[in-house]
């Protein structure tokens, strides 16, 4: 046993102090909730899996893009309204791909495994709920979910590029979520997830797309689908999401701190960016109608997203027309002022005249309207 007095004297250990600080933290970490998630993952599966289908959808993101801009370059639509129309053409078909296979693979695959091992499972929110489903085929899982994490990477890269950070944030903490339920193998909880979003997704996308190429005048059409989208909002985020998924991962069994702390922060971000907060935000900031890009409308400016082509061509737009009101402004400055020294000049020159008519008046009395000379003396002295 080591006494006391074999210690050696020194400087305090400073990252033994810091070490002791975050002890507790450094408990969370180690302690066998976690085990699963050090001893179930596949960095190298994971990272390379992502890295290419990253690499691809990137690729055929580009050429799809520019393969919609192409066949819009003829029409009416703006170059800003014509990216964002591709975008959700291809948002549209992701989602309704996915969910497409979810749903046959939820019905062909799933569901029987989930009729085997019913008896395993509760449906009291203190125990194991069926969504915690553990799969068995953990090849087939990871197939189609890193496809499904990669796109929402994908997403957020793209709404990095165009500074829209609240859905960067969203898409990341969801991107988080899946990756968490994709290490504890919850196949059910990653399909029903996914298809409930999937399904809201392609909503929201098709009715942006009804409203992008849109004119102006059809303010009511753009209110019912505002209507639409503020039902099926309420409907996923309100009744589905926390009754089915929040409360029993938060209750569960076996508590998954990652998990919860990504999806609750997911769903928090989703309610800050609800179609309901987004009407109040544009009665507050968009005073103008330049000011977003529904053109003075909520219904569509909620709908659809902005983009920083827009943000570019309403900063120009809002140059020239400061541009063009300082040159109107000078112009009719300069207008007043030559109108200001015309009518100066005329009076000076009635007050000229009435001064000659006074004297020649004035030397008609004394009797010398006869001498001419003495006239362009006096105007000699008056413009003196």
């Amino acid at each position: 046993m080591t006494s006391i007095l074999d210690m050696k004297a020194g400087p305090p250990d400073y990252w033994a102090e810091i070490s002791n600080f975050f002890l507790p933290l450094k408990y969370l970490i180690t302690n066998e909730r976690f085990d699963a998630l050090v001893r179930d993952i596949d960095l190298y599966y994971l990272i390379n899996g992502v890295f290419w289908i990253f690499v691809a959808m990137s690729c055929g993101f580009c050429a799809f893009q520019r393969l919609f801009q192409f066949f819009l370059k003829s029409s009416n639509m703006k170059y800003f309204k014509r990216k964002q129309f591709a975008r959700v053409i291809w948002n549209i078909a992701f989602y309704g791909a996915s969910c497409l296979f979810l749903h046959f693979y939820n019905e062909f695959i799933l569901l029987p495994q989930l009729m085997k091992n019913q008896g395993r499972y509760s449906l009291f929110y203190s125990s194991e709920n069926v969504i915690f489903y553990r799969s068995h085929q953990t090849e087939k899982f990871q197939f189609y979910s890193i496809f499904i994490i990669t796109f929402y990477l994908h997403g957020a890269m793209l709404d990095f590029k165009e500074a829209d950070f609240l859905e960067v944030g969203s898409k990341g903490l969801y991107l988080l979520s899946l990756v968490a339920i994709d290490v504890y193998r919850y196949e059910n909880y990653f399909v029903g997830l996914n298809l409930t979003v999937g399904l809201y997704s392609i909503l929201t996308e098709v009715l942006a797309l009804l409203v992008l190429p849109s004119a102006y005048s059809h303010r009511i059409v753009y209110q019912v689908f505002l209507g639409l989208q503020i039902a099926a909002w309420a409907h996923v985020f309100v009744n589905l999401v926390p009754f089915k998924y929040l409360i029993p991962t938060l209750f569960a069994k076996n508590f998954k701190l990652p998990l919860n702390v990504a999806i609750w922060f997911w769903y928090g971000i989703s309610i800050w960016n609800s179609p309901v907060l987004q009407c109040f935000y544009h009665q507050i900031y968009h005073t103008a109608p330049s000011d977003c890009s529904g053109d003075g409308s909520a219904a569509k400016c909620i709908m659809v997203k902005d983009s920083s082509e827009f943000r570019h061509y309403k900063t120009l737009k809002k140059a020239y027309l400061e541009v063009k009101l300082a040159h109107e402004k000078i112009n009719a400055q300069s207008l007043s002022t030559h109108e200001t020294s015309s009518a100066s000049a005329k009076t000076f020159q009635a007050i000229k005249c009435v001064m000659m008519l006074k004297r020649k008046l004035k030397r008609i009395r004394e009797g010398r309207g006869h001498e001419p000379e003495d006239d362009n003396e006096d105007m000699t002295t008056t413009d003196a």
